[in-house]
C-alpha cells in the first residue's frame, strides 16, 4: 500500500497573505510541529490528492523516508494538520463558555473568539470545511468525535440561553449550525471575500470590522426580541 494515499479533493491557491503567517523558521532543525505547519500550507494549496509526501519533503529539506519517521502515512500527517486547526477553535469556545457576565456578553465573547481564531489560523476554515464536505477517512474515523463534542458544547450553551429566556426558541442545534456558517464562510472562501471586500480576510484591517459585524449578526439570530 502506498503510504501517500490518494483521494479526490480540489486544490486551490491561497491568497498571498495566508502563506506569510505560516512561515517555517529558517536556520533551525525541523521538528514535528514545523513539518505540520508546512504541510498545512501544502494541503491548502494543492488539496489532499495534489499534495504528496515527496513534495513536502522537498519543501522542508528532508528525505521522504525521514518524514515517515515522524508520520507513518499521509493520513496520519493530515490528521495532525486538522487536529492542530481544530484545537484552537475548541479552546476558544470552551473559554467563551466560562467568561463571566450575562449570556449576551458570553455570546459576544464566543463570536469574537471564533473570529479571532479563524483570522489568525490561515487555511483553518478552508481545510476544515473541505474535509467536512468530502467526509474522508481522517475526519470520519479520527476527528468526527472531536468535532461533534465541540458542537454539542456550543449547543448546550444555546440551550442554557433558551432556558433563561434570552435566546430564541427552537432546536439549539439548528442555531449553532447557522452560527458556524456565519463565522466560517468568509475565511473558507478567501478569494471571494477578498474580491468583494477588496481586502483579504487575513489582513489585519479585516479583523475588528468583521468581529463587529459578526457580533451584530449573531445577536440578531440568537437573541429573543425584547
Amino acid at each position: 500500500m502506498n503510504p501517500d494515499n490518494t483521494r479526490t479533493t480540489p486544490a486551490s491557491d491561497p491568497p498571498s497573505s495566508d502563506t506569510a503567517a505560516l512561515a517555517v523558521p529558517s536556520g533551525k532543525r525541523l521538528r514535528r510541529d514545523e513539518i505540520v505547519v508546512e504541510a498545512t500550507r501544502l494541503f491548502a494549496e494543492r488539496g489532499y490528492e495534489g499534495a504528496s509526501m515527496a513534495d513536502l519533503a522537498e519543501r522542508v529539506g528532508l528525505r521522504k523516508a525521514s518524514l515517515f519517521h515522524h508520520f507513518a502515512s499521509k493520513d496520519v500527517l493530515y490528521a495532525a494538520v486538522l487536529e492542530r486547526l481544530i484545537a484552537p477553535v475548541s479552546a476558544a469556545i470552551a473559554a467563551a463558555m466560562m467568561t463571566e457576565g450575562s449570556l449576551e456578553v458570553r455570546l459576544d465573547a464566543l463570536s469574537d473568539a471564533i473570529t479571532q481564531v479563524l483570522h489568525g489560523q490561515p487555511f483553518a476554515a478552508r481545510l476544515l470545511v473541505r474535509e467536512a464536505m468530502d467526509w474522508g477517512p481522517v475526519i470520519r474515523d479520527k476527528l468526527s468525535g472531536t468535532l461533534q463534542e465541540v458542537l454539542r458544547t456550543a449547543a448546550q450553551f444555546a440551550k442554557v440561553g433558551q432556558e433563561a429566556g434570552v435566546f430564541v426558541e427552537g432546536d439549539p442545534r439548528q442555531l449553532i449550525i447557522t452560527i458556524v456558517g456565519v463565522h466560517f464562510m468568509p475565511f473558507a472562501i478567501p478569494h471571494v471575500t477578498e474580491a468583494f471586500l477588496e481586502m483579504s480576510p487575513y489582513d489585519a484591517a479585516f479583523l475588528e470590522p468583521r468581529k463587529a459585524a459578526v457580533r451584530a449578526h449573531i445577536r440578531g439570530i440568537a437573541l429573543r426580541a425584547r
